[in-house]
């Protein structure tokens, strides 16, 4: 059975923006999405965030990877209903890791990860997600979901 993951839009930024090494590790892993090695679920959430970029060509690049890759793209509406058919209090968790200084959009990430019982969450993102594992998962924990492994590209 194949790994279910997400990757957190900064992987895929790099990987279709950067020339270096960081781009080279994120378009691996972008290829082996491509040769489906991975089921890659995607909340719409993702692809709604790219409306406020304003480099339409990198925006455009992100999105078509997310709608032709993506072996499940969720909407809110799918979300809404897991929360909903979980019995998790949404509001109070996303309101947890916030305290915790977890941005609201890594928040909403987390969260879907979680409720989804995806094997990965694939990010750059050491400030938000990366350094704060532990936390993240106290707080996943004590709101009734199984923890979640927060991996850069590298790392599968």
């Amino acid at each position: 059975m194949k790994q279910k993951i997400i990757i957190d839009l900064d992987v895929v930024t790099v990987g279709k923006w950067d020339k270096g090494e960081f781009g080279d590790v994120a378009r691996r892993l972008i290829k082996r999405v491509g040769n489906k090695e991975f089921e890659l679920i995607t909340p719409f959430y993702l692809i709604e965030h790219l409306v406020k970029w304003d480099n339409i060509q990198l925006k455009e690049k992100i999105e078509n990877f997310y709608l032709k890759e993506s072996t499940k793209l969720l909407s809110n509406e799918d979300v809404d209903i897991k929360i909903e058919e979980l019995g998790v209090d949404d509001k109070r968790l996303l309101n947890e890791l916030k305290n915790h200084n977890i941005k609201e959009e890594d928040a909403f990430i987390v969260l879907f990860t979680a409720i989804f019982d995806l094997d990965y969450l694939i990010t750059f993102n050491r400030v938000h997600l990366r350094n704060n594992k532990e936390t993240i998962n106290e707080v996943i924990k004590k709101n009734g979901l199984k923890s979640i492994k927060i991996v850069g590209p590298e790392e599968v």
